[in-house]
């Protein structure tokens, strides 16, 4: 095995919470994943590996919803949201790893921060903002792994309805997942023993966290949930950032 066993122990914990997550609010798995495996593996290894397993995830989560899908919103985003990925990817394998870590956490501090003060709107906008969420979702995506947040942003300031918005959710994360297996297959990530190592590490804990998270569902107060998910999110974006300058 290529992982000191403290890597795999913690490998282990940070995917069961994060699918418990992803199973209860139908997003944010990348969001707790990345920025906290980041500590102990480099990008260009934790995103082939989170590929692979939150196309499994997210696939699952995408059938079990999927009378609740709003196509409409699909066909705007998903075909933008290609070619953000796209662009993530090129940049991905073209910038050195340590340069993107800062950004990263910064990215997802930030949005955590955004999500402790977001308040529950009855203002919707227009759908046009849909082609901006694919576009910038699917390059934060391709470089960083973490598309949710535009995704989310757009789809709660399009609707009160949490099942439409978790069931809309999980399906563009699948076309998500299987647009960038292609594009890392295409870019040669998956060459590594490491990837397949990983996958077959977390792949156990994402159905455990899975199977916990749809048992939670509907009995945790959303607001507590949220409120939970945004503080996690800036401390594990902080300490990627401190980590960086340590």
């Amino acid at each position: 095995m290529p992982f000191p066993i403290e890597t795999v122990i913690a490998m282990a914990l940070i995917a069961l919470v994060a699918y418990t997550i992803l199973g209860i609010s139908g997003f944010g798995s990348a969001l707790v994943n990345i920025p906290l495996l980041a500590h102990f593996l480099p990008l260009t290894t934790i995103l082939p590996i989170l590929v692979l397993v939150d196309f499994t995830a997210t696939s699952t989560n995408g059938l079990k919803f999927r009378s609740d899908i709003d196509l409409g919103e699909l066909k705007k985003i998903v075909p933008i949201m290609c070619v953000g990925i796209a662009i993530g990817v090129i940049l991905l394998k073209r910038a050195p790893g340590a340069a993107l870590l800062p950004a990263l956490g910064i990215s997802i501090a930030l949005y955590g921060l955004y999500r402790l003060r977001e308040p529950m709107t009855t203002k919707f906008i227009s759908p046009a903002w849909g082609y901006l969420a694919g576009l910038t979702g699917g390059l934060m995506g391709g470089l960083f792994g973490i598309g949710g947040p535009m995704y989310a942003t757009y789809m709660s300031r399009r609707t009160n309805d949490y099942g439409k918005m978790r069931a809309t959710m999980a399906a563009i994360f699948t076309v998500s997942t299987a647009v960038r297996i292609v594009a890392f297959l295409i870019a040669g990530m998956f060459l590594n023993h490491e990837v397949w190592w990983g996958v077959a590490i977390i792949l156990p804990f994402m159905f455990i966290g899975l199977n916990i998270g749809h048992k939670l569902h509907g009995k945790l107060e959303r607001k507590h949930l949220s409120y939970f998910i945004s503080l996690l999110l800036v401390a594990s974006g902080v300490s990627l950032v401190a980590r960086v300058f340590t």
